[in-house]
């Protein structure tokens, strides 16, 4: 069973709010705790109650939502962009936050976030999290009170979760503690290769490709503007 995530909604475009404040109410486990036209009237609610989740819009009077986020440091909650510009989004992935959406928000791409962060929430759960140790082509953390090691040859693709990093393998899931660009960094070289900025696949793993999503194993994933070029040229 889920636990209950607070959240909290920030845009100063009273239509988007209730848009975002309808799709939460299909989720038993995300409980509003406030929603606000501006930054600065949301500061004290979080720093008060840290909600786990922010969703936030980016162009706002005042601070903006990537600048209430950046001011955060007292605890570390998923944050979700949801706004009309996606020139933002680098920054905010420096920023580590958890997705990026676009506007008008669409409910099969709010579902997709929702998603995200139920695997994201369930991992946590059931794992303590640990950094990882590469060793040639293994891959050694702790899972709890147990030590794992994976052969490299056993991931068929990996995902971003901030600071964690998804270990997909045919048999299990794991959640280990170091970010995908220093997970990808530390692979065997030409083994592996970055598809989106939440994806890493293992290349001989890929089934099927075509110029939007990769299917690798039983899962079907994106591929970026950013990664195609690559990708056509391994996978072509």
């Amino acid at each position: 069973m889920l636990n209950t995530l607070s959240c909290i909604v920030v845009d100063d475009s009273y239509l988007d709010r209730t848009t975002v404040e309808a799709e939460l109410e299909n989720f038993n486990h995300l409980k509003l705790l406030g929603s606000f036209s501006n930054a600065v009237a949301a500061m004290e609610m979080i720093r008060v109650l840290q909600p786990d989740v922010l969703f936030l819009d980016v162009d706002m009077p005042g601070i903006t939502g990537l600048q209430l986020f950046d001011k955060i440091d007292s605890y570390s909650p998923a944050c979700i962009i949801i706004t009309s510009f996606p020139e933002y989004a680098p920054y905010g992935f420096e920023l580590k936050i958890f997705d990026y959406i676009l506007k008008p928000l669409e409910t099969h791409r709010f579902n997709l976030t929702v998603q995200r962060l139920q695997d994201f929430t369930m991992l946590k759960q059931k794992a303590s999290a640990y950094d990882v140790l590469f060793k040639q082509d293994e891959i050694i953390f702790k899972e709890g009170l147990n030590t794992i090691k994976l052969s490299s040859s056993e991931i068929i693709y990996l995902e971003a979760f901030g600071d964690y990093t998804k270990i997909v393998t045919e048999k299990k899931v794991y959640l280990t503690l170091t970010t995908l660009s220093h997970f990808l960094e530390s692979l065997p070289a030409g083994k592996f290769m970055r598809i989106h900025r939440s994806y890493v696949v293992a290349i001989n793993k890929v089934k099927r490709f075509n110029v939007k999503n990769i299917e690798v194993g039983t899962t079907t994933l994106p591929v970026s503007k950013t990664h195609l070029k690559e990708a056509k040229q391994t996978f072509k």
